[in-house]
């Protein structure tokens, strides 16, 4: 499927602004997917979650 999505593209006629505007969204399509899989994944690990009140920092913490 991928080879001939690819046979379909390359061999379609297109100028130079075109095929430039084409690789330029798809440039941006990949870096937006992985900053997406970045922000998902550190959401995942529990990163976000960290911040005021995560530590004992100014004070002891009383157990129950």
């Amino acid at each position: 499927m991928a080879t001939k999505l690819a046979e379909t593209i390359l061999e379609k006629q297109m100028d130079r602004r075109a095929f430039l505007k084409y690789i330029g969204s798809l440039f941006l399509a990949i870096i937006g997917v992985t900053n997406l899989m970045r922000v998902l994944n550190k959401h995942n690990l529990g990163q976000a979650t960290k911040g005021y009140g995560a530590s004992s920092y100014g004070g002891k913490k009383i157990l129950p």
